[in-house]
């Protein structure tokens, strides 16, 4: 019976060793076919948040631009309706000064 189950705990380690090995060489063997795919997906990856990232500065810089250009058209539409109240000031006080020499 002991020459029994040392035989059979042989054969259980010896059979665990050669599927361990079996399936280390499988597994290097699979990790060598896909390690130019796997490289080939970590650079599109890369790529593609590069991609993103230039983007997310490219809309930024844009956006900066807009308002940029919205503070000059407030500017501008500051000055203009300045310009039209200082024309009808200056309107008015002709139109005064004509008025107080023609009425005396």
């Amino acid at each position: 019976m002991k020459k029994f189950l040392s035989l059979l705990t042989l054969v259980a380690l010896s059979s665990f060793m050669v599927v361990n090995a079996a399936e280390s060489r499988l597994e290097n063997y699979v990790n060598k076919k896909l390690s130019p795919i796997t490289q080939k997906e970590k650079d599109f990856n890369a790529k593609v948040e590069a991609q993103q990232k230039a983007n997310a500065a490219k809309q930024e810089e844009y956006k900066k631009q807009q308002e940029a250009r919205q503070a000059a058209l407030e500017k501008q539409k500051q000055e203009a309706a300045a310009r039209r109240q200082a024309t009808k000031d200056a309107v008015q006080a002709e139109k005064d000064y004509w008025n107080s020499i023609l009425k005396r």
